[in-house]
């Protein structure tokens, strides 16, 4: 009760212009948000662009954004949407040969090769069966187990109820090992 509290406090000041409340709204989310923003990009540089356009983004609108939000909820949504934005301006081809090569390094290339497929067919499927999941399924086991956040806060993020929070997670987790 008390995090939501200071929640509603620093969203308060936030609205009001408040640069310590940027501050410290930026200091407590940065790690967790460059960590959800990895998910969908390996590119460093442009997941650091987009968590600070998400902060210039706020304080440009601050004005016109709600008066009640979750905060967290807030900012992994307007995170998603910058990288969105970035990767659909830039497309990269990733070559998955340079990728496996800095992965394991062996004297027989047989060991790398086999190595390679091996990596490789896990990722795949792994992502296949991620891919399977609907957008709601992935975001709450991110939060599940990227953020840690309890059943509580993901379906006051989610804005389910608890019991329809765990039954979610849990037929996520039974479509993955499904798919595995």
């Amino acid at each position: 009760m008390e995090n939501k509290k200071s929640d509603i406090y620093l969203w308060t000041q936030i609205k009001k212009g408040d640069p310590h409340a940027y501050h410290k709204l930026y200091d407590l989310n940065v790690d967790t948000l460059f960590s959800f923003g990895m998910q969908y990009t390996n590119d460093h540089q442009m997941v650091q662009d987009a968590i600070h356009d998400v902060f210039v983004e706020l304080y440009l609108y601050r004005k016109t954004v709600a008066e009640q939000v979750v905060i967290k909820s807030y900012l992994f949504k307007a995170l998603q949407r910058n990288i969105y934005r970035k990767l659909k301006s830039q497309i990269k081809i990733v070559s998955l040969d340079k990728a496996a090569e800095n992965l394991y390094h062996s004297d027989s290339i047989e060991d790398e090769f086999i190595f390679s497929e091996n990596t490789l067919a896990k990722h795949t499927n792994l992502a296949l069966a991620l891919n399977s999941l609907t957008k709601k399924q992935r975001y709450a086991l991110h939060l599940r187990f990227n953020e840690d956040l309890s059943y509580e806060e993901i379906s006051c993020t989610l804005q389910i109820s608890l019991e329809s929070c765990r039954t979610l997670i849990y037929r996520s987790l039974t479509e993955i090992r499904k798919k595995l």
